[in-house]
């Protein structure tokens, strides 16, 4: 996602080069990292750097609109003034987004302890994509419910 451009993914150009068409939160947890992906037609991943994760998401109402929410509060966010060629991973408790767009992929870093304040400019596209993770964890305790063939949760 971060190296691939938009065409790659089938997803509709956007009004802007700079409109964000998709977002990648990597967050550093306690044995790793946690990689959320959500795109502008609803597709949405989660990753775990010790394993497993999910995939898929679009056929999913729940977690197509958590990953749609995502994508247009990320084109509410001011971009910083160029995009990255690097992309690093957090230390543990550190949050990285990364903003997908035509123009390039553009970077934040901040802190769960930063992004937890009320008053913190990300702190609204965190919880969307905290929403994405929600919407999956649900899928997953109702017994993986509905059609939606491209959803997998990996091993």
């Amino acid at each position: 996602m971060l190296q691939g451009p938009r065409s790659k993914f089938g997803l509709a150009a956007p009004s802007t080069p700079t409109e964000p068409w998709g977002v990648l939160m990597d967050w550093g947890v306690r044995n790793g990292t946690a990689t959320v992906v959500a795109s502008s037609d609803g597709s949405a991943s989660v990753y775990f750097s010790s394993g497993g994760g999910y995939i898929g998401g679009k056929g999913q109402e729940p977690i197509r609109a958590a990953a749609q929410k995502a994508v247009e509060i990320a084109r509410t966010v001011k971009l910083p003034e160029r995009p990255t060629a690097i992309y690093p991973l957090p230390e543990t408790h550190g949050v990285f987004f990364y903003f997908l767009t035509d123009a390039g992929v553009f970077i934040f870093r901040t802190s769960e302890q930063e992004l937890n304040s009320p008053a913190h400019p990300l702190r609204k596209i965190g919880d969307a994509m905290q929403g994405v993770i929600t919407e999956y964890r649900l899928w997953d305790q109702n017994g993986r419910p509905g059609g939606g063939g491209e959803l997998r949760k990996t091993p």
